[in-house]
């Protein structure tokens, strides 16, 4: 006798999804599901959601966290070292400013180079209560430096400012300009190219073209044994050829001296170093010194170093911060009878300088860099 076999239902049923029950948290063995069923397709969302998962989404997590944090620190440390040096710069800026009237008021000549300590029809300029302020606030100053950490902190922050991971070295730029310029440069040769670094903050700064390059770094407040203590300014004058340098480089130094008058004569004095006709400077200046100055522009600048006998102006670049120039010394400081002297003035009978102090752009928010020369 045959058994009739139940019928089957014919209603559709409903399925659940997989994960449906499931929460992130469950540890319940994911069930084998035959290949080509709707459930397949949903294993690698349940696999996301087992505990390995979740812990290697956290590990994950944690190290972006981490990572975020350190570049929050190193972007903190860079503010902090930035507005160190800004401080400084400003302090040391006012500080000459002080010194500069003190000593105006003593020898009757201005920073423009002017003479004028007094004022025939108003009586004196600087008045005994004024010179009492300047000298109390000379000492407020330097305190304040002091508590900075004095100038060591400062080149400890320049220093740090101009690492390479940072990208604040800027002897980048200048080797390519030198190769450009000798370009039948031997630099296997025994007679390296001698360059002098002033105001520098590394010693290694051209280590890695050191069998062509003799590099001689010096600075005021040396950060390293290898770096000369040595103030420029008061560095012997070459008698000899060999003595004499192929590069001198100011990078981000005359902007550093808070006298005009100064910086000028540190462009003056560059000269007595170089090689006549081959000899190259290295100047390098924060863009604003150029860009954003009442009494400073690239025009202005490249007409002082023709004065001064570097009447080729081999390179230069405008940065985002910086300005880079490289000038030939075409002129022998001996044979340059223009840039080693002072007007006469027949009004005053004093000695006015070739560029004094004077306004180019009379606009708001411009800073006051000038270089009186």
């Amino acid at each position: 006798m045959a058994v009739k076999k139940p019928k089957r239902s014919t209603a559709k049923r409903r399925r659940i999804p997989v994960t449906a029950s499931l929460s992130p948290t469950t540890t319940t063995q994911p069930t084998v599901t035959p290949a080509g069923s709707s459930s397949a397709n949903s294993l690698s969302v349940l696999m996301a959601l087992t505990p390995s998962g979740a812990e290697t989404t956290s590990t994950t997590s944690s190290l972006l966290t981490i990572k975020s944090s350190k570049a929050v620190a190193r972007k903190k440390s860079s503010m902090a070292t930035a507005q160190l040096i800004r401080r400084y710069h400003t302090l040391n800026k006012e500080l000459s400013q002080c010194l500069a009237r003190i000593d105006v008021s003593q020898t009757g000549t201005g920073e423009d180079g002017r003479g004028g300590g007094y004022q025939r029809s108003q009586g004196p300029r600087y008045t005994a209560q004024q010179k009492a302020n300047d000298l109390a606030r000379i000492a407020a100053i330097r305190q304040e430096m002091d508590d900075l950490g004095g100038l060591d902190m400062y080149q400890k922050a320049s220093t740090l400012g101009q690492s390479k991971q940072r990208g604040g070295d800027s002897s980048k730029w200048l080797i390519p300009v030198i190769e450009s310029c000798y370009p039948k440069l031997d630099k296997k040769a025994d007679k390296p190219l001698r360059l002098l670094d002033i105001g520098a903050l590394s010693p290694h700064n051209y280590q890695k073209y050191s069998s062509w390059i003799q590099a001689t770094p010096i600075d005021l407040n040396p950060q390293d044994p290898l770096i000369t203590k040595m103030d420029f300014l008061e560095m012997p004058v070459p008698t000899t050829k060999d003595q004499l340098f192929d590069v001198v480089c100011l990078s981000l130094v005359v902007n550093f001296v808070g006298d005009p008058t100064q910086r000028g004569e540190i462009l003056r004095h560059s000269t007595r170093f170089l090689v006549p006709g081959t000899g190259l400077l290295y100047l390098v200046l924060p863009l604003p010194c150029i860009d954003n100055s009442r009494y400073m522009d690239h025009e202005l600048l490249v007409e002082m170093m023709a004065a001064l006998g570097y009447t080729t102006l081999v390179s230069h670049h405008l940065a985002k911060k910086l300005a880079y120039y490289a000038f030939r010394l075409d002129v022998a400081p001996e044979d340059n009878k223009d840039g080693n002297k002072r007007r006469g003035s027949k009004k005053t009978g004093t000695n006015q300088p070739l560029f004094p102090k004077k306004m180019r752009h009379d606009k708001p928010n411009r800073n006051n860099f000038c270089i009186v020369l």
